[in-house]
């Protein structure tokens, strides 16, 4: 019997990220094999696709997590004045970018691209991150409409961008952080991008010559839902999506009602589609969820009695994320070796 290929799903989440990032981090020490060793495909969306990049450029996941976990206020700096002159973010993003993209350019390197990481890791291990253009190209006669891009280190028209460029693009949260030139977040639509990775580990359709390093020059590998071993890491949840019946009352919802959950409606539930769309086509041996409840019992008492933001920056925070991942991942371990090795 041939070795499962091992998938690796990371979703967004803010500067939550740092629990996936511990996560794999714990992992890596359980296993003592790299993220990127231990992985022959690993996919990520917004904050996701940035520890995506991140491993795709070679950095640890222990100096990853210490991003999250150490400069969370560089990156996402609060200014008084920008609050004053922007009341409820109505006339730009709530922070700018460019602490973003100067961290990321030092870690990533301003220059490397997916045709250096190609060459690093061939197909043994391949990335893929998405991002959604605002306004694409339009070939003759086409229907002007947003564009999903799937940026892949196997597909060698990819080869010439830039991880940075891809880091800012697939992070360009609505509200939160700027445009990155017409590129707005892939979380838009697949902020748990589990079905690009299936999509991808399925996709048997041949590329155009000299478009893909993979076998038999195909678009994608080719494979069947039972080669797959399928690890799914969340960002961990508040339970903002819930809503207690006693709040539902008649139904009468109209729009400030609703506004209320307009994030759930674009973000929560295309990922609970995703988990449910990759359970389907997944047996249970073959796919693995992973995340963390935030208000449980378990959880310290600064993420559950506190608000928790998506962009959380607080320093008591970002430390009981990084305390209670571990504490997950203790809980988890075995059932998750065993998920693994079986």
């Amino acid at each position: 019997m041939h070795k499962p290929l091992r998938v690796l799903s990371i979703d967004g989440g803010g500067t939550r990220g740092l629990f996936p990032a511990t996560i794999l981090h714990e992992w890596e020490k359980e296993t003592g094999e790299s993220v990127t060793d231990y992985f022959d495909v690993i996919v990520g969306s917004a904050t996701g696709g940035i520890i995506t990049l991140g491993l795709a450029a070679g950095l640890p996941i222990a100096e990853i997590a210490g991003i999250y976990r150490d400069r969370a206020s560089f990156i996402l700096p609060r200014n008084f004045w920008r609050r004053v002159f922007n009341p409820f973010n109505l006339f730009r993003p709530k922070y700018p970018n460019d602490n973003l993209q100067q961290l990321l350019s030092e870690k990533l390197g301003s220059t490397t691209t997916l045709g250096d990481v190609a060459q690093r890791y061939g197909t043994d291990t391949i990335f893929l991150t998405g991002t959604l253009d605002m306004s694409p190209d339009l070939a003759p006669g086409e229907t002007p409409a947003f564009k999903v891009v799937v940026y892949n280190s196997a597909h060698t028209t990819d080869a010439h961008e830039k991880l940075v460029d891809l880091a800012m693009r697939t992070s360009a949260a609505a509200v939160n952080l700027p445009l990155f030139g017409r590129y707005g977040e892939s979380g838009n639509y697949a902020n748990d991008p589990g079905l690009i990775a299936l999509a991808f580990c399925l996709n048997a359709q041949p590329a155009a010559p000299g478009q893909s390093l993979l076998p038999g020059g195909l678009q994608g590998l080719g494979l069947q839902p039972t080669d797959l071993r399928f690890l799914s890491l969340g960002c961990g949840s508040d339970g903002s999506s819930y809503v207690p019946r006693k709040k539902i009352g008649t139904g009468q919802w109209g729009l400030i009602k609703w506004m209320g959950r307009l994030i759930s409606l674009v973000i929560h539930t295309n990922m609970e589609f995703t988990q449910h769309v990759l359970q389907q086509v997944l047996a249970p041996r073959q796919f693995y969820r992973l995340s963390g409840y935030y208000k449980s019992a378990a959880a310290p008492a600064v993420l559950k009695d506190k608000k928790l933001k998506i962009d959380v920056t607080d320093r008591e925070q970002l430390d009981a994320i990084e305390t209670f991942a571990r504490q997950v991942f203790a809980h988890r371990r075995e059932e998750l070796r065993a998920f693994f090795e079986g």
